[in-house]
């Protein structure tokens, strides 16, 4: 099911005092050359979940499996697959950019580790479909994992490195969302998310997210961007929205040593097991993290149609009133990312875009690069940068 968030947010009016970090380049993918050992496990679990799911899957057309038997069925297989998905999470090239500063960081670094379990998992049963024409080979799959893993990491990754003490962010962040705003129910997270994507009729089935992708011109490569991110943050991200397919749920399932029961991926049975499981499953509060990382995707994916062709009326009308647009330069035009410019310069847009989300995500960067952050004492933190918005960002009173 695709869950992406579309939610307003009161203005909070709170001031901080500037304190200077220093900005750090983002990082880059690693070379293929360099990822032998990842590439091999991959394929290894992409083999072995391929192989069981032919195995698992009616060899007679007509035959129908009940929920409960293939649950059980499934079940016979999953035990195997999670040393080769741990295998596969120790592997990650782009997770060992992460450089822990202490213990408290190394335990955070293999709590992202574990995410990854569910996470590679979701991705290789999402891309091993039957009938075989439709399955993406090993390789490919490989390739969009670790595209993902650096889309969702990235970010903050680079502030870390810049100096951003990820702990106390993530403490922040998720007392933010989930305590104050959405009252720290998970359910309700997902009610929200269903009810705001409702009212504006989108995102509400691949079908639906996929038209979305052809309306934003893909011949365009800064569209091709926005495209590719669109679809991590909606299809190959489920461990980070603690929504998994029956194979991943089932993993976890026998991780924590649960009971499975009949209808275990079906909505209440998912709910339930999640609330009473919520910490031992995501300690650092990832999921929360992964809604602030597809927030400025989901509220403003329905303007980038009206940027398509460089009018400069309508360029100018759309990103003034919708000034985060431009914290992401890398889905925009160059004559968007001029009009940006323009408009932070002049300090002609509406602020309080801007202000919404940095007192909700209290992390603002520049595409990966960070820019302004919100320590836990509500004091502005601001990044070094040569980036002309951030730049008078950080010179503005929040």
């Amino acid at each position: 099911m695709i869950r992406l968030l579309l939610l307003a947010f009161l203005v909070l009016n709170l001031q901080g005092k500037e304190h200077v970090l220093t900005i750090m380049i983002p990082m880059e993918k690693p070379k293929e050359a360099k990822n032998t050992q990842f590439f091999k496990a991959f394929k290894t679990l992409y083999d072995y979940m391929d192989k069981s799911f032919k195995e698992i899957e009616p060899h007679d057309p007509n035959e129908r499996q009940s929920y409960p038997d293939r649950l059980s069925i499934m079940a016979d297989y999953t035990d195997a697959s999670i040393p080769l998905a741990k295998a596969v999470a120790r592997q990650i090239p782009f997770l060992q950019e992460f450089k822990p500063k202490n213990q408290r960081e190394e335990l955070f670094l293999a709590h992202v580790k574990d995410m990854e379990i569910p996470h590679v998992l979701d991705v290789i049963d999402i891309l091993t479909p039957i009938p075989a024409t439709h399955r993406v080979k090993p390789k490919t799959a490989a390739h969009m994992f670790l595209d993902s893993v650096a889309f969702l990491y990235t970010p903050l990754f680079n502030a870390h490195k810049a100096g951003l003490d990820v702990i106390a962010y993530l403490q922040q962040l998720h007392k933010g969302i989930s305590q104050k705003q959405l009252d720290g129910s998970i359910q309700k997270i997902i009610k929200l998310f269903d009810e705001g994507v409702h009212q504006i009729g989108l995102f509400n089935t691949t079908r639906d997210l996929d038209k979305v992708f052809k309306n934003i011109v893909p011949h365009q490569p800064f569209r091709k961007r926005l495209t590719q991110d669109m679809y991590y943050a909606g299809k190959l991200m489920g461990a980070f929205r603690l929504d998994w397919g029956e194979w991943a749920s089932i993993v976890v399932s026998t991780i924590l040593k649960s009971e499975i029961p009949p209808t275990f991926v079906l909505e209440n049975d998912f709910f339930v097991f999640v609330s009473k499981n919520a910490q031992r499953i995501d300690p650092e509060h990832l999921f929360d993290y992964y809604i602030a990382r597809v927030f400025p995707l989901n509220r403003n994916a329905s303007f980038y149609d009206r940027l398509q062709n460089d009018d400069p009326k309508i360029l100018k009308d759309t990103l003034n009133d919708h000034p985060t647009m431009c914290l992401s330069p890398k889905y925009l035009s160059p004559k968007s990312r001029q009009t940006c410019l323009q408009l932070f310069q002049a300090q002609t847009y509406n602020a309080q875009d801007i202000q919404e989300q940095l007192h909700l995500l209290r992390l603002i960067s520049i595409d990966d690069a960070p820019c302004v952050y919100l320590d836990p004492k509500d004091k502005l933190q601001v990044f070094k940068s040569n980036n002309a918005i951030c730049q008078t960002l950080q010179k503005i009173e929040f």
